[in-house]
């Protein structure tokens, strides 16, 4: 009976600094990203996507500030994630409107945000 309680432990401990030691999303997310494709609600005509997509990055810190610049256009301010690192809000400081993201992938390579029914997707920059 020792023998069970004492792998159990360990293996509880073992779990617990596994967890611990986990990445969270604003580490995953603070890097740069570059905007490789949009998806929107009603069609836009190539041109229209192609401009959007010219040098379009997005920029996160772990301070909680980020910056967007290219064909999405220039904005920066703060950013949260939700309790759950589900949500990404926004904050402009440079007067655009704040809004609220879905976090629908986020790993090191590729970032995909959702809003309003519109996609958008990222590449980290190496």
């Amino acid at each position: 009976m020792k023998k069970v309680k004492s792998l159990l432990l360990t293996f509880s401990l073992v779990t617990a600094l596994f967890v611990s030691c986990g990445k969270n999303a604003k580490d995953e997310l603070s890097r740069t990203w570059k905007v490789t494709e949009i998806e929107t609600s009603t069609k836009l005509p190539d041109t229209v996507k192609d401009a959007m997509l010219a040098n379009s990055t997005m920029v996160f810190t772990k301070d909680g500030n980020y910056t967007t610049t290219g064909g999405i256009g220039a904005d920066q301010g703060t950013y949260t994630l939700d309790k759950d690192e589900k949500q990404l809000s926004t904050v402009s400081t440079s007067g655009k409107s704040n809004s609220v993201y879905t976090i629908d992938k986020l790993s090191k390579e590729e970032l995909v945000l959702i809003n309003n029914g519109n996609t958008v997707t990222c590449i980290a920059v190496k």
